[in-house]
């Protein structure tokens, strides 16, 4: 072989590179669709306009158009929150809704004046360009009485890596309050209801549909993936489909309420599946839990020992990113779920080399051995 051989292929792969177009900027971008679903009754007073099911679809996008305003605030998300089922709420409530919240989650997390957390500037901004082309899409199922607000950071760390998130939100039976297990079924419709009307976008690819969930939003998303296959890969942050039994006997009554709402097949569950858990009371009677009884082959679990339920929003992160006095809080917590939630919807959403979702746990739990445990609970 010539010796110089090798000096024209590097001249080669740098002309090559050098001749390739940057990538284009991408921006991420909100639309909000104000749907009904018609199969379902909400509201049957006398000329209600919410005769039938209210879902409103908060959708995240990657967009190739440059921003001309300012992006979205939290308090612009916090502001969306009580349109969730009802459309016409004046955006004067809206902002009362919010400042209590602020007020509730400020004095939680120690941010002082807690509007602060509302003026907190995301790279998300209203009404841009959609999308040109397909992308993966993911389902967010909200906490209990929860929303949009619950993780806009991740919403914009998953639409900024190529993914199109849909925000499904808690809400139960009329007048909308999730508040017993008689409205879980409500938001597993809800999710299936959004699954359905998604797919029928341009820019949602049909065969790449994931789920994540917080909270209660956990149940429902269980409940919805045993009813529809369109669902590929689960991931639950601190969900209720694991529940400890002793805690709470009115909880715990309920929860057996829940579990007995069809469909219950969990063992027809077999996806991709991970499991991020906060601490939790050791001193339990018995433990349920729909990630040990699923059927998935690929199981993954993650125990951040020390963290709160709150963990698994963007709450804490945007209260560490406004209140310097909290010292970056949990920080490490939050990385590591946004980059778990990540790899898990390349490796098993995108179908994309790179690292896998289980080395990257052997890491975490190697690098920190007291923060993180990778065995799940046992019954």
């Amino acid at each position: 072989m010539p010796k110089y051989l090798p000096f024209i292929a590097i001249a080669v792969i740098l002309f090559s590179a050098c001749s390739q177009k940057p990538a284009a900027p991408v921006f991420v971008g909100m639309h909000i669709y104000k749907l009904y679903d018609s199969s379902r009754r909400f509201d049957t007073t006398v000329q209600s306009k919410n005769v039938y099911r209210p879902v409103k679809i908060d959708v995240f996008y990657p967009s190739a158009q440059q921003p001309s305003s300012q992006p979205l605030t939290y308090g612009d998300i916090m502001n969306m929150y009580e349109q969730r089922f009802n459309y016409d709420t004046p955006l004067d409530s809206c902002k009362k809704t919010s400042a209590m919240f602020a007020k509730m989650f400020g004095d939680y997390l120690k941010v002082n004046p807690a509007n602060k957390l509302l003026n907190y500037k995301l790279s998300i901004y209203n009404g841009l360009a959609l999308p040109g082309e397909k992308h993966p899409l993911i389902i967010y199922a909200a906490g209990m009485n929860g929303s949009t607000w619950d993780n806009p950071v991740l919403f914009d760390s998953l639409t900024a890596n190529g993914y199109v998130v849909a925000c499904v939100s808690s809400v139960g039976k009329y007048p909308g309050y999730m508040s017993g297990s008689i409205d879980i079924d409500e938001q597993v419709q809800d999710i299936l209801f959004t699954i359905q009307q998604m797919k029928a976008m341009p820019y949602a690819d049909a065969d790449k549909i994931g789920i994540v969930s917080w909270s209660l939003g956990g149940t429902a998303a269980i409940k919805a993936a045993m009813l529809t296959k369109d669902i590929k890969a689960i991931i639950s942050y601190d969900g209720t489909d694991i529940h400890a039994y002793g805690m709470e006997k009115d909880w715990d009554k309920e929860y057996n309420e829940i579990r007995a709402i069809p469909p219950t097949n969990i063992q027809s569950v077999n996806v991709p599946y991970m499991y991020l858990r906060s601490e939790h009371p050791s001193k339990i009677d018995s433990l349920y839990s729909s990630f040990a009884l699923a059927s998935s082959k690929e199981k993954y679990f993650m125990k951040f020992t020390d963290a709160i339920h709150e963990d698994f929003s963007s709450i804490p992160f945007i209260a560490n990113k406004v209140e310097p006095m909290r010292k970056n809080e949990h920080a490490n917590y939050h990385a590591a779920i946004n980059k778990l939630t990540l790899l898990f919807f390349d490796e098993y959403i995108k179908k994309a080399a790179g690292k896998k979702t289980g080395d990257y746990i052997d890491e975490l739990v190697k690098s920190d051995t007291t923060s993180f445990k990778k065995d799940w609970p046992k019954y």
